[in-house]
């Protein structure tokens, strides 16, 4: 019977040691489970010999001075260990090359590792331990995050009333690309950044703090996802790059000098991004989120989280009669460099931003042909 290396293998050192990690294998939901396999340089060397269909016996003829009990042994080992396979075993590696062929082994890895994660649920014992651990670290961090001392520009609290029919406004919503002259009214600016990033409750989390509450779902209140604004075209605000602080619905300057030749630079030359009224830069503050979920699968919540936040801002700000957008094809080191991140701690996720609209605003398509016959 022929062998071959496992093709979903992903290796790191980790406590001193090297370890092989097979993403694709099954995970248990009820436990947590260490798949990785601490192996040696003659580990390597054997798995080398596995590079394509092999049989076991030709691997004994090449190793001919090596014992062959104890090479036949090492080979058992690596197969016990998931780390080869036989051809009955690798028919979903061989289907995530086929499919997954045009993406790298940085998303296999992301997706794949961060399945079937466990969740406690509501037992009790569990969600305790849980708590206790995350305790153990110190006091939660913060909810708000703010620049003291940079200067302030304080929003208005008169919020535009937004009176549309929620089906009217789903209807409209649309990704709009091209904007007009006419600058947006400080009110919607504020309107927007108020009901997508600002606080609408606090409720007590017991052990774990005071927490706010968004428009959006965020999991476990959390709310990671902090905001930056870059203003280009808003009556009353000097063009620059500001943090919305949202305790006290203020943006806070960064940096004063930020124009549209960075916005087209950091979008990679989207007229979207550049004629925009502003654009919003979205990032996450992990330690928010891994405080209480110390699971990978915490990542995906992030993106998720993201992903709600931008929708309740194109939904409001079409409401303010604003024309949204998003894009995820933004410079993303370059983008936490202007912003003043590291990256690490705090990373770019998204750019999103509105302005006065120059197409139509009724919700049919803006560029493309409404689909009226069979194709």
């Amino acid at each position: 019977m022929k062998l071959r290396r496992t093709r979903s293998l992903v290796g790191y050192w980790h406590e001193g040691d090297f370890v092989l990690e097979d993403y694709l294998s099954a995970k248990s939901s009820d436990e947590d489970e260490d798949n990785a396999v601490a192996v040696d340089e003659d580990a390597l060397r054997l798995l080398q010999r596995f590079e394509d269909w092999t049989d076991p016996e030709s691997v004994l003829d090449a190793l001919s001075g090596y014992d062959p009990a104890s090479v036949r042994t090492a080979i058992d080992a690596l197969a016990d260990a998931g780390l080869l396979h036989t051809p009955e075993q690798a028919g979903q590696e061989d289907l995530l090359a086929s499919e997954w062929a045009a993406w790298s082994e940085e998303a296999r890895f992301f997706h794949f590792g961060t399945k079937d994660a466990v969740y406690i649920g509501d037992d009790a014992e569990h969600r305790a331990a849980a708590t206790a651990v995350a305790l153990e670290t110190g006091p939660p961090p913060p909810v708000f995050k703010s620049y003291p001392d940079a200067p302030r520009v304080r929003l208005p609290r008169a919020f535009l009333p937004l009176r549309r029919d929620f089906d009217e406004v789903l209807l409209a919503r649309r990704t709009h690309r091209e904007f007009t002259a006419e600058p947006v009214t400080l009110r919607q600016l504020a309107t927007t950044l108020h009901y997508t990033f600002g606080p609408m409750y606090f409720v007590d989390a017991r052990e774990y703090g005071t927490l706010m509450m968004r428009t959006s779902p965020g999991g476990g209140a959390r709310h990671e996802i902090e905001a930056y604004v870059g203003v280009l075209n808003v009556e009353g605000v000097a063009p620059g790059l500001y943090h919305y602080n949202v305790e006290q619905h203020a943006l806070e300057l960064i940096d004063p000098e930020f124009r549209a030749g960075h916005v087209d630079r950091l979008g990679f030359g989207q007229q979207m991004a550049v004629t925009a009224g502003f654009v919003v830069f979205m990032t996450a503050l992990v330690s928010r989120a891994t405080y209480k979920y110390r699971h990978p699968r915490t990542l995906r919540m992030i993106l998720l989280d993201a992903g709600h936040l931008a929708q309740t801002f194109a939904l409001v700000s079409t409401a303010t009669g604003l024309g949204p957008f998003q894009t995820a094809a933004f410079r993303d080191s370059e983008a936490e460099a202007a912003l003043g991140v590291d990256g690490i701690a705090e990373t770019a996720l998204y750019l999103i931003g509105a302005g006065r609209p120059a197409g139509p605003v009724d919700g049919h398509p803006i560029d493309m042909s409404v689909a009226a016959s069979p194709r």
